[in-house]
């Protein structure tokens, strides 16, 4: 069977999880910020909503945590899926992030227990909230977070 060579599968993409249950392909080997504000395009968001992704296990990335002109290949590995979080900053200081597929718990039920969990985050730390979002707390001193 002959192959075109002018038409490839795309080697390296990301599928991002949204939505009913819609999905959507991503090119990752570009500058973490143009990743972002492609995504937020694409699933109709406005500029100024931040958004971050979770794995299939609702592990957080933290692409809005890294620096903006960092390549998103260097943090994501192609062709894994990801889910879309919204990320709201809280009058506390704090940062809830909530997961934006909808169904989240028939779908992706090991996302849906550690994103909605009251008592830990990604990274395995305790969290206050008790609903579905996580909270993450600045530290006062450094700036950073715990």
């Amino acid at each position: 069977m002959y192959e075109n060579p002018a038409v490839q599968e795309p080697r390296m993409f990301i599928k991002v999880l949204y939505g009913d249950n819609e999905e959507a392909l991503f090119n990752p080997n570009c500058r973490t910020l143009l990743l972002l504000e492609h995504i937020k395009e694409k699933v109709g968001y406005q500029p100024e909503i931040d958004i971050d992704l979770s794995d299939e296990n609702g592990f957080i990335v933290h692409l809005l945590r890294s620096p903006p002109l960092q390549y998103a290949s260097d943090v994501l590995e192609s062709r894994r899926t990801f889910i879309l979080l919204k990320v709201s900053k809280n009058e506390d200081g704090t940062e809830s992030v909530e997961p934006m597929l909808n169904n989240l718990r028939a779908n992706r039920p090991n996302a849906f227990e550690r994103l909605t969990s009251s008592n830990y985050d990604s990274r395995g730390q305790a969290l206050d909230a008790g609903d579905k979002r996580i909270n993450r707390q600045k530290s006062k001193k450094s700036g950073k977070r715990r």
